[in-house]
């Protein structure tokens, strides 16, 4: 079967809603009230037809509508308005004599005479109402139509009738009958605003859609908006690397990319939900900045924040994004939202897509942009339309939803945005006492692995940070040698092991800080890691005390090897136990940075637990443990004496290997009663090694530490 030839019409979009043009040699009438744009269609497609077919002619005729001196003066308007082709290949005639002193028949035969002396491609008349209006015999009218429609095709020649009838008109005229397309163009209003919209009514031997697109009339002409059209053209090209498996793009905020096993893929639209302030653009604009800095493209689509406004904000965070934009890497492209309309920029994003080709793309706020569609089945529509976008193009879609304050909890503004994305992340902020704490939790994403439940964030200088880090892989761990530990080497049977945790527990003035420096220095003198967490004293009077066993610490912690952070310091690195989501987080990504086999010391927990209830402190003591043991991580820490009550305090020791008492004894029961005054050491629990239950008598020794006289042990 034969295919019907199309005749394009170059008009923005039209021919992506007509499937190519109109059929080649057919009668069509583009029909609407004034004022919709009738005559500047016909002259745009007559314009566009003789740009691009420099041989051939076209003809506009004006009936009684309007005058044309007027048509030509309001069309030199237009960009599309050629005076090289004016009056050369775009003629322009004047019925209107001919319309109102001859009968329907001459009028035919003139136009035909037009036809056949400039043998034109196109004929168009503005407008075909008018002709109607001034007959009084309907079947006369019918007969001129078709006589017209048969002798046009006959000649080659397509036409257009331009034609003011409103929609409620369609189906009763002749014309209309006779007609092979109708183009109707009218008004609606979208949210309280006129917008004006096109509708293919019919359209013969082609199938066809009834859908009404919207329009507007620009210095260049009419524009159809039609990007559900635009989307179901784009293609993934096979043969694409990126579409031979599923790849990932890493946020660059490590948290989240734990969170997320590796990344968000390619192709997936994600909505970024959550109240004002709650870190949502910072989330996005990191997550561009670090796709920037390897080497992807990244755009962004603002409708609140001017460029200039968003560079400032990056710059704080210590992100050039001029520099980017110099390079080619990001592109900002801003809306203001008193301007947004729907279907206009949802094309302007196609085309900056086609343009620019990221592999990552922001929309803030997607609440803006939909904000003045009120109907769910048109929010719906718009966000599947840039989840398609997002999948066809392979590029990672971050849309910010602005959740309403009333409702902190909701995932979108709307309700019906995260049903259509590929994932849903969720940020929330609450009061905790006197301090408001982040959160952020992977509500969603669809058919990839990844942690739920919510976890503390925090925006820093340098951006979010989420506090989740994946547990060690053990399987990658070298098990270092066995650790030493020189005042115990005698008491305890066996290899003391690395992935232990310690706990030495005494009086005041019992010599747990010792122990605590004997420590520290067995694992630097073996050329370990040893980071030291101070919370009784500050990090000078460690330096010093050590010094004063001969030791001389600065080597090591110049090379990174020690480092010691306070608990009551001033320095940004310091650690904050009052919050103890980022306390954990702070210690957890000091751990990771450091050399291995680590040794980590905490002296003491004793002004922990004053910042909390006791079984907060028991359960974040547990917390701590379980997050920092490695294989080859030693956690020695030390508690004063009463801290906890009994009750407690057996809880507590569960969280550990090895537990060390030091404290006074009656030395008359245990029939040492030459040795009054001194201090003993009795291992109450040691998990993995062979120990006694003897208690055995220490000194301390300025130059040596702690002690322990084996000889005078005693059941």
């Amino acid at each position: 079967m034969a295919e019907i030839q199309l005749l394009p019409t170059r008009v923005p979009n039209l021919d992506a809603v007509l499937g190519g043009g109109m059929p080649l040699y057919s009668l069509n009438i583009i029909a609407g009230p004034p004022g919709t744009g009738k005559t500047v269609l016909v002259q745009q497609l007559l314009f566009n037809h003789a740009r691009h077919n420099p041989a051939c002619k076209v003809i506009y005729c004006v009936t009684l509508s309007e005058p044309l001196i007027k048509v030509v003066r309001y069309m030199q308007q237009f960009t599309f308005f050629d005076a090289d082709l004016f009056g050369d290949q775009v003629l322009y005639h004047d019925l209107g004599r001919h319309v109102r002193e001859q009968s329907l028949p001459d009028v035919a035969d003139y136009i035909m005479r037009l036809v056949e002396e400039h043998q034109p491609d196109i004929i168009a008349v503005d407008s075909l109402k008018a002709i109607r209006d001034l007959s009084n015999d309907a079947g006369a009218f019918r007969r001129f139509c078709y006589d017209l429609s048969v002798r046009l095709a006959s000649a080659r020649c397509t036409s257009f009738f331009a034609s003011e009838y409103e929609g409620s008109e369609l189906t009763s005229g002749a014309e209309f009958a006779v007609a092979d397309g109708i183009l109707y163009l009218g008004f609606s209003l979208q949210e309280g605003e006129p917008r004006r919209f096109l509708q293919l009514r019919k359209v013969r031997g082609l199938p066809s859609e009834m859908v009404p697109y919207p329009f507007a009339i620009t210095h260049e002409g009419l524009r159809v908006y039609s990007s559900g059209l635009l989307l179901r053209q784009q293609q993934l090209d096979p043969s694409d690397p990126q579409n031979e498996g599923q790849l990932y793009a890493a946020t660059g905020i490590s948290g989240l990319d734990a969170l997320l096993r590796g990344g968000m893929p390619q192709g997936y639209c994600v909505i970024l939900a959550g109240v004002s302030g709650s870190g949502k653009t910072t989330l996005a604009l990191q997550t561009l900045v670090y796709g920037a800095r390897q080497g992807e493209k990244g755009l962004l689509f603002s409708f609140e924040q001017t460029p200039e406004r968003l560079r400032r904000t990056a710059l704080g965070f210590g992100w050039d994004f001029a520099a980017f934009e110099q390079r080619g890497l990001l592109r900002i492209v801003f809306i203001p939202q008193d301007v947004v309309n729907v279907e206009e920029h949802l094309e302007m994003m196609v085309r900056e897509f086609e343009a620019f080709e990221p592999q990552r793309f922001v929309l803030d706020s997607f609440s803006v942009y939909l904000h003045k569609i009120e109907h769910q089945a048109i929010q719906r529509e718009k966000t599947y339309q840039l989840a398609t976008l997002a999948r066809q193009t392979g590029a990672l879609g971050l849309l910010v939803s602005d959740a309403p304050t009333s409702e902190p909890y909701r995932l979108s503004r709307y309700g019906v945005e995260e049903t259509v994305a590929d994932g849903t992340i969720a940020l929330t902020a609450e009061m905790e006492g006197l301090q408001r704490r982040r959160y952020l939790e992977v509500y969603k994403m669809r058919a990839i692995d990844h942690v739920t439940g919510r976890h503390r964030m925090e925006i820093t200088s340098q951006g979010i940070e989420v506090f989740y880090v994946n547990t060690a892989d053990t399987t990658q761990v070298l098990i270092p040698e066995p650790l030493i530990f020189s005042p115990l080497q005698e008491i305890i049977e066996g290899d003391l092991p690395y992935g232990s945790a310690w706990l030495v527990q005494g009086e005041p003035g019992a010599g747990k800080s010792t122990l605590t420096y004997q420590f520290t220095m067995d694992g630097l003198r073996r050329k370990e890691g040893v980071l030291y967490i101070a919370t009784d004293t500050p990090a000078k009077q460690v330096h010093q005390a050590l010094q004063g066993f001969g030791f001389l610490p600065d080597p090591y912690m110049e090379s990174g090897q020690f480092v010691i952070l306070e608990t009551s310091g001033t320095q940004r690195s310091d650690l904050d136990p009052s919050d103890a989501e980022s306390f954990l987080f702070a210690m957890l990504r000091q751990v990771e940075s450091m050399p291995k086999p680590l040794r980590l010391v905490f002296d003491s927990l004793t002004p922990l637990a004053l910042g909390y209830t006791p079984k907060a402190f028991v359960a974040l003591v547990h917390r701590k443990t379980r997050m920092l043991r490695r294989p080859d991580v030693a956690i020695f820490s030390t508690l004063l004496r009463e801290t906890l009550e009994r009750s407690d305090l057996y809880s507590l020791l569960n969280a550990f290997d090895v537990v060390i008492d030091l404290y006074t004894p009656d030395w008359g029961e245990v029939r040492f009663n030459g040795n009054v005054g001194y201090r003993a050491l009795r291992v109450r629990k040691a998990r993995g090694v062979s120990t006694s239950n003897y208690t055995f008598p220490y000194t301390i020794s300025p130059a040596r530490g702690m002690v322990i006289h084996k000889e005078f042990s005693k059941q």
